[in-house]
């Protein structure tokens, strides 16, 4: 039997059902290990064990950090699917966490942040996956459980103090402005769509390495 769902959650879940159908499909379907870590350029940033990272401000404290470096050079370097589902992969079950959709963290603590608290670093396309697919179903049910009102309650958001990055993170400012928690969810719909169609480039790219018909336009 389908919940009965209000106003607001029927537009977020048609977005979701949007970004699930033509970008998601294409970023988990099928991923592999090879294509996962492939790097395009000797600059790329992926993941990496403590001693093999060549980037001077890793997000991280275990055995594997993802690469960064603060400031951002510019251009910022490409980054591998490995790394975009680092910086993605929790995101959607992590919001679920939050007091707004039921759970006891707040969203001014950084929690959906993987620069201000630690997220999974993921050593395989396999568990990456398993996460960001959890994570949005779980997102899904929160989201259909929640009323109009509970989806018009305002909470503060997280920043960035000005302060140098500690254990492998940035430090969490003072909590930001008071925003409704229908902004929260679109912001994390759009940031797993938006990273989500780079790897949708990125697999379109390893597909075609090293093709005769690449670079042959003209």
């Amino acid at each position: 039997m389908r919940v009965m769902t209000g106003k607001r959650a029927e537009t977020l879940l048609e977005l979701m059902y949007q970004i699930e159908y033509f970008t998601l499909a294409r970023a988990w379907e099928g991923l592999t290990d090879e294509e996962f870590f492939w790097e395009p350029f000797t600059t790329t940033w992926s993941i990496r064990r403590q001693d093999q990272c060549r980037t001077p401000n890793p997000f991280g404290a275990g055995e594997w950090v993802a690469d960064f470096e603060i400031p951002e050079p510019a251009p910022v370097p490409m980054t591998t699917i490995a790394w975009l589902y680092w910086h993605i992969g929790s995101m959607p079950g992590r919001l679920c966490d939050i007091d707004l959709l039921g759970g006891t963290r707040t969203m001014a603590s950084g929690w959906t942040s993987p620069y201000l608290t630690h997220h999974p670093v993921f050593t395989s396309a396999a568990e990456a996956v398993s996460q960001l697919r959890d994570g949005w179903q779980g997102l899904r049910e929160a989201i259909e459980r929640a009323d109009d009102n509970q989806l018009e309650v305002t909470a503060a958001g997280y920043t960035y103090a000005a302060e140098p990055p500690r254990s492998g993170l940035c430090v969490v400012g003072p909590p930001g402005p008071a925003r409704p928690a229908t902004h929260f969810i679109a912001a994390t719909l759009t940031e797993v769509g938006h990273h989500g169609t780079q790897i949708g480039a990125l697999r379109d790219v390893y597909a075609w390495r090293g093709s005769a018909a690449v670079g042959t336009a003209t």
